[in-house]
């Protein structure tokens, strides 16, 4: 079973491969610029009986995506699709402008939408397979000063429902899952204490919670089309 990770380098994407290791898939890790954080994963990984291949792409763009996507069909096709990989960015709405709009769509929607089509070939002829999207607590609730990405988060759980029913007869399942305040690089300059009174665990959540939820999720062949989120009570 290959499971194939974007934003592999990343705090979530990295966890995600691990409980993926865990369980016995063999990994594909997906990267854009971060190539030695990836190779830190895999080295990371080492101990786990999978195979572990890496691969540098931009999932913005129409060929990253077809890399990935050939680089899965050569290692036996995809069993399990993460879309993990996204930015963040925390500004007024009138300070955005058209670009940034299609860049932060392209990037938290698009590009996983795009990929998704690519990869479920793969799922269909084997009758069986997951997908598991990475939104967030705010394509939930929205957020202030995050109007783009917020509405880009919303689409995916739009996406993760009507796919699931289309897909469900083929034996695909496709669920989301919605983090909160996670410890990863997207918190870096925010303040903790101030997040921490806005979270009824009072704490943040650390990146291998996601991952246990969203294989939970790619394992349950019986949950399709629901968005868990990971927030610690947020919503």
């Amino acid at each position: 079973m290959l499971a194939v990770i974007t934003g592999a380098s990343g705090g979530i994407g990295s966890m995600c491969a691990y409980e993926a290791a865990r369980l016995g898939y063999d990994l594909l890790l997906c990267f854009n610029s971060s190539k030695a954080r990836a190779e830190d994963t895999a080295d990371m990984l080492s101990g786990f009986d999978v195979k572990i291949g890496l691969c540098g792409a931009d999932i913005t763009d129409a060929a990253g995506r077809e890399r990935i996507a050939d680089a899965a069909k050569k290692a036996g096709g995809c069993a399990l699709l993460i879309n993990n990989a996204g930015v963040a960015d925390i500004c007024a709405f009138l300070d955005t402008d058209e670009q940034k709009t299609r860049d932060m769509l392209n990037a938290n929607l698009m590009s996983h939408i795009d990929l998704t089509r690519l990869i479920i070939p793969q799922m269909l002829r084997a009758r069986q397979g997951a997908i598991v999207n990475i939104s967030s607590v705010w394509g939930i609730s929205g957020a202030s000063c995050e109007v783009l990405y917020s509405s880009a988060k919303a689409g995916l759980i739009g996406f993760t429902k009507s796919l699931a029913k289309e897909l469900a007869p083929s034996g695909i399942t496709v669920n989301c899952v919605a983090p909160g305040c996670i410890k990863t690089d997207m918190l870096r300059g925010l303040d903790e204490k101030e997040m921490c009174g806005k979270i009824p665990m009072g704490r943040p959540g650390d990146a291998l919670e996601v991952a246990k939820a969203a294989l939970f999720l790619a394992r349950h062949g019986y949950v399709t089309g629901q968005t868990l989120a990971v927030d610690g009570g947020m919503v």
